[in-house]
């Protein structure tokens, strides 16, 4: 039985935090694996131009080689319409009778998590590993709102200490955009992932997003 974190995300560029995240669940034994799902359109927020599926799932590859405890599954892009985690937890589980799940998330998305969709299902199929921050300290149960206490205190057993790393996939276009050189681009990206970058033109221009 093989457990099993899944990161999910636009991965619009997947950055040094992305990776970070996946080697602290790796390195604290929390799961024997982290595969990593590019999202074809996350329910949440709308996913930026610039680099379409393919092109963000060859980089969430390149992402992934820089330890071989990570795998990539395109899952989530073989489908039309929103990625809806429970769904796809379902298609995995369907597809590897043998392994076990956990979800992998920020401490931001858990304080949301009860607005997701079938989230009790995942609480049970696939309990999150929560991410907290030194700067978003857990207070308690309540900070989980819309869930009963005994779910909550799924979330809260979940969680696990990472130390913050001031990055986003954000912070990485807009400083394409603007023109920034290797050298501070390699704080935030890959080597891979930076070569593809420029070999292929993405996220050039003036224009600059929030998303």
């Amino acid at each position: 039985m093989t457990l099993v974190g899944i990161l999910g995300g636009s991965f619009n560029p997947p950055h040094r935090g992305h990776l970070k995240l996946a080697q602290t669940v790796l390195d604290l034994g929390l799961t024997d694996q982290v595969c990593l799902l590019p999202a074809a359109q996350p329910p949440h927020k709308a996913t930026p131009s610039q680099a379409d599926a393919s092109v963000r799932l060859t980089m969430t590859r390149l992402l992934a080689e820089e330890d071989s405890r990570l795998c990539v599954d395109p899952i989530e892009l073989e489908r039309e319409g929103k990625s809806y985690t429970i769904e796809t937890l379902h298609r995995l589980m369907n597809a590897n009778p043998g392994n076990q799940y956990r979800l992998v998330i920020g401490s931001d998305l858990a304080k949301t998590f009860a607005t997701w969709r079938g989230y009790r299902d995942i609480l049970r199929l696939a309990p999150p590993l929560v991410a907290e921050r030194p700067d978003d300290p857990f207070r308690g149960v309540g900070d989980y709102a819309g869930m009963t206490d005994e779910e909550a205190d799924i979330l809260r057993q979940g969680r696990f200490t990472m130390s913050p790393m001031d990055v986003s996939s954000t912070v990485v276009r807009n400083l394409l955009a603007d023109g920034a050189d290797d050298d501070v681009l390699l704080r935030y990206l890959t080597h891979g992932v930076l070569a593809f970058i420029r070999e292929q033109g993405l996220y050039v221009g003036p224009s600059r997003d929030n998303a």
